[in-house]
């Protein structure tokens, strides 16, 4: 919906696409307005038994989007051996991802000890699927140490070619 005010010889046009109820304004909406949290050690493939991360001590705050170098990650929503993703139990989405018209969702996270794939069934957090593919977490804090949030994806960055030649084929 457009809405047109003239004022002193001023036309303004105003866009009046958040009047509905069942949607959110750009600002408000957490698709658009995200913590990027891109750390290497949190991939699926890392293990590294001398230093071993915890998201106690981190100071979660609004919602975060994922990446590993770079390119688009997301939670794994299946059991990640324990000692993976640099942390002693780490922590998976249990209960799947939702789709885009699903909205904000609930879901559990669950950390992988003795046996065990969900021995440490932690605080739910939110998590929003968004246009363009990705996902969006709002993560709360572990309620003990050596447990840390997992992404798929591998640890080791990407290999990227400085030179490309370009291939000519002759028939």
């Amino acid at each position: 919906m457009r809405w047109l005010f003239l004022f002193s010889n001023t036309l303004i046009l105003f866009f009046n696409d958040y009047l509905n109820d069942k949607t959110e304004a750009p600002s408000d909406d957490p698709c658009y307005s995200y913590t990027v949290l891109d750390d290497p050690w949190r991939a699926t493939d890392y293990q590294n038994d001398s230093v071993l991360m915890c998201d106690r001590n981190v100071n979660w705050f609004g919602w975060y989007r994922l990446f590993i170098h770079g390119q688009s990650a997301q939670m794994p929503n299946t059991c990640i051996d324990k000692y993976k993703c640099g942390t002693h139990a780490p922590l998976w989405l249990n209960g799947g991802h939702p789709k885009v018209e699903d909205g904000v969702v609930t879901r559990g996270v669950c950390g992988h000890w003795q046996n065990n794939c969900c021995y440490f069934n932690t605080t739910p957090i939110r998590v929003k699927a968004c246009p363009g593919n990705y996902y969006v977490y709002e993560f709360v804090r572990p309620s003990i140490c050596a447990l840390a949030y997992c992404m798929l994806g591998t640890s080791t960055p990407p290999i990227q070619l400085s030179h490309q030649r370009p291939i000519h084929l002759v028939m």
